[in-house]
């Protein structure tokens, strides 16, 4: 049982942080206050800061078919060379506010459906807020339970609305989860692909490859080189992360982790209010580190 019980716990504290905008996508995330450090050393042209901190209540709600929370993540990039520095000035710090609702639904034969739902405001705070500062995420799917010999399953399937992958538009959700014996479990699908193993009582470790994005708003205008303001132009980081993990379990509510990623696919792009690109960092491949510590807020 506590094998199981860590295993939920690595599983929730990856899924908590997996994505500063997207945090509602993920599954099993409950009962938990998590915190973040990631650092991206050398990507080409910038060097990025992300600090993350959310919160689920979903055991405060005494209704197990609700779900609700909040994150907040600090995007600190540093562009490289003054000139690249003096133009994008205004993106150099980036704020995500995000609050979540979820509805859970049990149908026949171990079905159930999930609904859920995610505004948040992405933004540089440079000048008022605007509703160009606001975004609505949206995720439906239905799940199907099984078990076999003791041993859990599912199958997800759905679509949500996000900037998931960049700039907000529809994507699929589709997931396998197999629980293969006590210590061993894997998912195959999208958003996230990943191997989950308990090594003992306190420790696990896993492999993961899953998106990491950043889409935000900035209302300050944008000077080109010909003396054109931009205004509300647009932040879009978009790349999959492969990551190895590992999990250390202090007690039954204090978890902590450590996680070495690679980023490949990465693009960051500065983009007018039409989408259109206004300059191409030509980013590429770029290591990651990241430290994080969970408590679990519902002391069953």
């Amino acid at each position: 049982m506590r094998k199981k019980t860590l295993l939920y716990f690595t599983f929730s504290l990856v899924s908590i942080l997996s994505y500063g905008q997207e945090i509602f996508t993920t599954t099993n995330v409950e009962d938990l206050v998590a915190i973040e450090y990631e650092y991206f050393p050398d990507a080409s042209g910038f060097k990025m800061k992300n600090k993350s901190i959310a919160i689920d209540f979903t055991s405060l709600l005494k209704k197990p078919t609700f779900g609700f929370g909040l994150n907040y993540t600090n995007n600190s990039i540093d562009f490289k060379g003054p000139d690249l520095q003096s133009a994008f000035r205004s993106f150099r710090e980036i704020h995500t506010i995000q609050m979540y609702m979820n509805y859970n639904k049990a149908l026949a034969n171990n079905w159930k459906v999930s609904l859920e739902i995610a505004p948040y405001l992405s933004s540089t705070f440079n000048k008022k807020v605007t509703s160009e500062d606001f975004l609505l995420s949206s995720a439906a799917h239905f799940i199907k339970n099984w078990q076999k010999d003791g041993k859990e399953s599912y199958l997800k399937i759905g679509a949500g609305y996000g900037a998931l992958f960049g700039a907000p538009n529809f994507y699929p959700l589709v997931t396998y989860s197999n629980q293969v014996s006590e210590k061993f479990r894997y998912q195959i699908g999208i958003p996230v692909t990943g191997a989950y193993y308990t090594i003992n009582k306190q420790s696990s470790i896993d492999f993961t490859a899953q998106p990491e994005s950043i889409y935000a708003n900035n209302a300050a205008p944008l000077f080109l080189e010909d003396t054109t303001a931009v205004y509300d132009s647009k932040l879009e980081f978009q790349a999959i992360k492969l990551a190895l993990g590992y999990q250390l379990r202090f007690d039954k509510n204090w978890t902590t982790s450590f996680n070495v990623g690679y980023l490949t696919n990465s693009t960051l792009t500065i983009n007018n209010n039409s989408n259109n690109e206004i300059y191409n960092f030509d980013s590429s491949e770029s290591l990651s580190v990241s430290v994080g510590l969970s408590f679990n807020i519902n002391k069953k």
